[in-house]
């Protein structure tokens, strides 16, 4: 198996678990909110849905990061997504994302991008081409937690 068919896999797998978890959460609970301003489990499978899109363009794009205007109509398209299109929209936005990881060629892992998280610094292109798991299984984990907080402590 080649990493880069390694990387695709392990992200679609976390994705799906994570997805997973929101659909169990009752259809009364996905905008609910543990605490003001707190993030709801819709609100986290929203951002599930557009990760691919995200580091596509980070990863294949011209640009580091999008435009504020962008990112401003990005948060409105995604705001109207209920649950069962985010599903389809992230379907959607990996096949992309992951037919370019699977044919980039392994060479390209130590090439850098300077990016502003992490307190600002260069990021290699494997580091990069981790991120959507490693954000499928953050965002799965606090699905898991709001399900406990209203009283859902089952593994799904």
């Amino acid at each position: 198996m080649k990493v880069v068919d390694y990387i695709a896999d392990s992200a679609k797998e976390a994705a799906e678990q994570a997805f997973r978890y929101a659909e169990a959460v009752p259809t009364e609970k996905l905008d609910w909110e543990p605490v003001e301003g707190v993030r709801s489990t819709l609100n986290i499978v929203r951002e599930l849905a557009m990760t691919p899109t995200w580091a596509y363009d980070l990863l294949f794009g011209d640009s580091q990061t999008s435009g504020e205007g962008d990112m401003e109509a990005q948060m409105a398209l995604m705001a109207s997504w209920s649950l069962d299109e985010a599903k389809k929209q992230f379907a959607e936005r990996f096949a992309k994302f992951e037919t370019s990881v699977r044919a980039m060629s392994e060479e390209r892992f130590t090439e850098t991008k300077w990016l502003p998280y992490d307190g600002g610094r260069d990021f290699t292109v494997l580091e990069m081409l981790d991120y959507p798991r490693w954000n499928f299984n953050y965002h799965q984990g606090q699905i898991a937690y709001i399900q406990m907080l209203y009283g859902d402590k089952d593994m799904h």
